[in-house]
């Protein structure tokens, strides 16, 4: 029972491109694994390397021939590791899955890798539909209404199997079968961007939460950052200064501190749907093109509203978000309705349980 699978799993992270495919990469391979699978990364340099080792235990092989957003030139080298795979040359014979997670993919590249050997199967998890994946089983794990299932499915022509909708979320372990209590006043907030802040959101949010303080007595903001993040000495230096401020680094367990919190504001990345998986009522905002189809499925859902695009208009987002927080954090009747909905309405969309439903399709390649 799927130990007869190899799974090699292509993804990177870094500065530019930030951590969010590292992470639901390794969500993916942690649900494999407990399938009974053999997982490998390939990544493309020693900062995705180093990164993704802070997130698994699981082994990383560093590709010579790679960059990570020309992923052509690899393909050689890619092409001979999944060969030597698949003949049995290099590990015992086994079935080998490449699932690729990376915007810089081309049709050329998937179908190079399709044609190496019939035994190496192809998935890819996209969220941008840039064009027909010719691929064994595509993922894209978007918010999608049911008018607009059809155009999803005519958009992917070429994939053998489709897995849409947001209960193929691919999250942590951590989230799977979790669920916070709606509590009667909302006393502690999450803050977060994800692995990087380019535009240094966390710490202008913090400034202006502690020039109005005075508004949010007995309320405990918990602003949790990446290693990519650049503004790590400001936030410690606020956090220090302002004990109402709790500055997280590099956590591990992010459904206990989420299970903590009564409200969140995040970017409209992977956070969301583990926001959603535990049902804390949030506020998101845009930091990345990618982001903009969850942040719009989610608003449209009556889930978690959109404060806008931080790229486009910087104070309206500010504005909103702390508009939000204010009419939440009140203790009162309405506000803990609206709490209410938004927790029932964010959990139906996600249950935690996306990353096993994959890996159970894989198993079935």
């Amino acid at each position: 029972m799927g130990t007869d699978r190899l799974v090699f799993i292509r993804t990177d992270g870094n500065g530019q491109i930030a951590s969010g495919h590292l992470v639901r990469c390794v969500s993916v391979a942690s649900a494999c694994v407990q399938r009974g699978m053999e997982v490998r990364f390939l990544v493309s340099d020693k900062e995705s390397m180093d990164l993704l080792e802070a997130l698994t235990k699981l082994p990383v092989i560093c590709l010579q021939t790679a960059l990570y957003n020309h992923l052509e030139q690899e393909l050689p080298e890619v092409c001979e590791l999944l060969s030597s795979a698949a003949c049995g040359t290099s590990v015992p014979e086994k079935s080998v899955i490449f699932l690729l997670d990376s915007y810089y993919v081309t049709e050329d590249y998937l179908s190079t890798i399709s044609s190496i050997n019939p035994t190496v199967k192809t998935v890819y998890l996209d969220d941008l539909q840039l064009f027909d994946y010719p691929v064994n089983l595509l993922v894209n794990y978007d918010v999608i209404p049911d008018t607009s299932l059809s155009a999803y499915q005519a958009a992917y022509q070429r994939a053998g199997q489709l897995l849409l909708g947001a209960l193929y979320t691919p999250l942590r372990e951590q989230f799977q079968d979790r669920e916070i209590v709606v509590r009667e006043a909302a006393c502690d907030v999450l803050i977060t961007t994800g692995g990087s802040d380019p535009y240094h959101f966390c710490l202008e949010l913090a400034n202006r939460l502690c020039t109005f303080s005075s508004d949010y007595s007995g309320v405990i903001f918990h602003i949790v950052i990446g290693k990519l993040n650049t503004d790590r000495d400001a936030l410690s230096a606020l956090s220090a200064k302002n004990d109402f401020l709790i500055l997280h680094e590099n956590v591990s367990d992010m459904a206990s501190l989420m299970e903590q919190c009564d409200l969140a504001v995040s970017a409209s990345g992977t956070t969301l749907y583990e926001l959603c998986a535990l049902g804390v009522p949030a506020i998101s905002f845009i930091m990345a093109d990618n982001q903009l189809t969850a942040a719009k499925a989610f608003e449209e859902a009556d889930a978690i509203p959109c404060a806008g695009d931080l790229r486009t208009d910087y104070e309206s987002v500010m504005k909103n978000v702390m508009d939000f927080l204010k009419s939440l954090l009140v203790a009162s009747d309405v506000s803990l309705t609206k709490r209410k909905s938004a927790h029932e309405n964010m959990h139906r969309l996600v249950d935690g349980n996306g990353a096993l439903r994959i890996a159970d399709a894989i198993m079935k390649l």
